[in-house]
C-alpha cells in the first residue's frame, strides 16, 4: 500500500492555504490542461494535441495529479468506443474557473510590465 499520498495530505493539514494551493496548482502544466478543460471535456490524445509542447508521460502524470485532488474526472464515452476516456473538470475543477480567469486577465494586462522588469534586471545584473 502507498502511504506516501496519505502523508502528503497530513503534512499540508497545517500548512498556509498559499503553499496548500502550490502543491496543488503548481506542475508546470497543471493550469494549462484545466484551462483546455474549462471550455468541454477532451479524450487524451485531443488534449495532447491541445496542449503544444507537452510528453504523453507528463500529460499523463498531470492528469493523474489532477484527477486524484479531484479537479478533473475519468468518463467512458459511449460514442467513441476505440478511445472512451473522456476527461472532463468536476465541480471542483470547475470552481477555478473564476480565479484562473483572474490570472488570465492580470497576465493580459501586466505581461509587458514582467517582460520590461525582467529586462532591466538582466541589464543590471548584467553589468554588476
Amino acid at each position: 500500500m502507498n502511504t506516501q499520498g496519505a502523508h502528503e495530505e497530513r503534512d499540508t493539514d497545517n500548512r498556509p492555504s498559499a503553499d496548500r494551493l502550490v502543491r496543488v496548482l503548481a506542475g508546470r502544466w497543471t493550469l494549462v490542461v484545466l484551462t483546455k478543460l474549462s471550455t468541454r471535456g477532451c479524450r487524451y490524445q485531443d488534449l495532447h494535441d491541445r496542449v503544444e509542447g507537452i510528453s504523453h508521460k507528463v500529460l499523463t502524470d498531470t492528469l493523474r495529479r489532477a484527477e486524484r485532488d479531484g479537479l478533473i474526472i475519468r468518463n467512458l464515452d459511449a460514442e467513441h468506443i476505440e478511445t472512451a476516456t473522456l476527461y472532463e473538470l468536476t465541480d471542483l475543477g470547475r470552481s477555478l474557473d473564476t480565479p484562473l480567469a483572474t490570472i488570465d486577465r492580470w497576465v493580459e494586462s501586466n505581461w509587458e510590465r514582467v517582460e520590461s522588469a525582467r529586462r532591466h534586471w538582466d541589464h543590471r545584473v548584467g553589468q554588476s
